[in-house]
């Protein structure tokens, strides 16, 4: 059975995960290493929303 509350949670956390990418491309961030932790902190978020996801289409 899907759970809309897990649905709206992964939703959440994807659109989350865009706005650190955006963050992550734009001109504002110039140090390299804070571009990077923000790749990396947005890909774990986008990892984890489709993960909630999954869980709330399987469970």
């Amino acid at each position: 059975m899907v759970s809309f509350a897990l649905m709206a949670a992964g939703g959440g956390i994807v659109v989350a995960s865009t706005a650190f990418f955006r963050l992550a491309d734009s001109d504002e961030t110039e140090l390299t290493h804070l571009v990077l932790l923000e790749y990396g902190f947005a890909g774990l978020l986008l990892l984890v929303g489709l993960g909630v996801l999954a869980y709330g289409l399987l469970g």
